[in-house]
């Protein structure tokens, strides 16, 4: 009695191991990311996965060279929903934090390569966004990283990378029933007003207006990558919000600047400004300073002789670590 009891419990104890999330480990220096899988893929499709993941966190280092925290997790689930290879993905503050994304097992490396969800997810850890108030700050910063990371990973051209920013522009623009109503409390009510190409796209003209006026006062000694590795840097670990972000930027950028210039105030006069407006930004006069051309019906066009055309290669080139 007593040895079958014992193969009993063996078998079980085999049966819960078998039925647990598989788990993987992605380095780089010093840095950790822990990857736990639901059970139900196979290995082939966590090879996919890791080698996919691997391809996405490298893309995000890019922006200051290592990941924004020294230990995060990352949970995969799997949903059957053929709208998208990763229909859905979650950034959840804590010690450390985790982003889940739920993907299509199905999807081949290619299909969930392309696809955007996991570029976008990482993008909010470069912040240490309290997670609520001004959502547009949060949302537009992982929505034009999203494109940027994918650019310098060598995943889409120089060209497409500045079509997807400005037909996100055009279609927030064209999100404009609730103009009576400014972008914070739009944003800060998304669920119930629904705008989110205006909160997402207005948010994504905050950040790269900020980015190219740093770059042109520096003469591209800054940029927003370079001042937001130094928020990193000092407050990682702290939960600020949207605000006190920009503040925060404004104080670490007034460091560097030369003293002729220790008076300029960019990222906190520009908060304030997008919060109260009504409407999406006219994206056209900031493109066309960086030579992007677009036509809705084509695809944009890059002109060498624009004023801030240097800007606009360094955006997409990125800093070399």
């Amino acid at each position: 009695m007593m040895r079958y009891t014992k193969r009993v419990i063996s078998l079980l104890l085999l049966l819960f191991a078998c039925t647990q999330a598989r788990a993987d480990l992605i380095k780089y220096s010093d840095q950790t990311i822990s990857v736990k899988y639901t059970p139900s893929l196979n290995k082939a499709q966590r090879h996919q996965t890791y080698e996919w993941l691997k391809l996405v966190t490298d893309a995000l280092r890019t922006v200051y060279g290592k990941w924004p925290k020294d230990k995060f997790n990352i949970h995969i689930k799997t949903s059957t929903s053929n709208r998208s290879p990763v229909p859905w993905g979650q950034v959840t503050r804590g010690t450390p934090d985790e982003v889940l994304l739920v993907i299509n097992p199905d999807a081949g490396f290619k299909e969930i390569t392309r696809d955007w969800t996991a570029f976008h997810e990482f993008s909010h850890l470069l912040i240490p966004y309290r997670g609520y108030g001004n959502i547009w700050f949060s949302e537009g910063l992982a929505t034009y990283y999203q494109n940027v990371i994918q650019a310098r990973a060598g995943l889409i051209r120089e060209d497409e990378l500045w079509n997807e920013l400005a037909s996100g522009f055009e279609r927030g623009r064209q999100e404009n029933n609730l103009s009576h109503l400014n972008l914070k409390e739009i944003s800060d009510n998304m669920r119930k007003y629904r705008n989110f190409m205006r909160v997402h796209w207005s948010g994504v003209h905050y950040w790269l207006s900020v980015d190219v006026k740093l770059r042109q006062l520096s003469q591209n000694d800054m940029s927003l990558d370079t001042v937001l590795k130094q928020l990193n840097d000092c407050c990682y670990n702290k939960s600020m919000s949207a605000s006190e972000i920009a503040e925060k930027l404004d104080q670490l950028v007034g460091v560097h600047w030369p003293s002729n210039k220790s008076s300029i105030k960019i990222f906190k006069p520009a908060f304030d400004q997008y919060k109260a407006s009504h409407t999406m930004p006219d994206y056209v006069p900031l493109l066309s300073s960086l030579g992007v051309i677009y036509n809705q019906r084509e695809s944009v066009v890059l002109s060498v002789d624009a004023s801030r055309a240097e800007i606009r290669k360094r955006i997409f080139i990125g800093n070399v670590f």
